[in-house]
């Protein structure tokens, strides 16, 4: 497991072990971020991945949690421009044989989905992200 700051941790110890540190400082880098913002970028990006993982459907493809953050996005991004390494670490994340897509759309009911979404986040962190309006499913 790498050494993460609390506000960092999921409790899903896939998510929690994942490294991403390159990658978000590539982005961190590439828009300017304070350590700060990327660190923020990063919790939300983990926090993304952790619900997507507790909604997904036992024998069924995964399918992203609706509301995403903006800056997390970003991060995403650059995850999946690294393929080699994030297949694994979907595979890690998902289950053997699964591929987290991403699929940019905006399904006619975008406004439940991410007020569905927006509920999870509020449940499991009290928090919602400040940007959360990224359609990807």
């Amino acid at each position: 497991m790498i050494n993460l700051p609390p506000d960092l941790i999921t409790g899903d110890a896939a998510i929690d072990s994942m490294d991403v540190t390159d990658v978000v400082s590539k982005v961190g880098t590439a828009n300017n971020w304070s350590p700060t913002k990327a660190n923020e970028a990063e919790k939300w990006y983990r926090r993304f991945l952790f619900l997507t993982k507790q909604e997904q459907k036992h024998g069924q493809p995964v399918v992203a949690v609706f509301g995403l953050d903006k800056d997390a996005d970003l991060i995403w991004h650059e995850h999946i421009t690294r393929t080699k390494q994030y297949k694994i670490d979907s595979a890690s994340i998902f289950g053997k044989g699964q591929y987290l897509d991403h699929t940019p759309t905006t399904p006619p009911n975008w406004k439940e989905l991410l007020d569905a979404a927006n509920a999870l986040y509020l449940k499991k962190w009290r928090e919602i992200p400040p940007y959360a309006n990224i359609c990807c499913i």
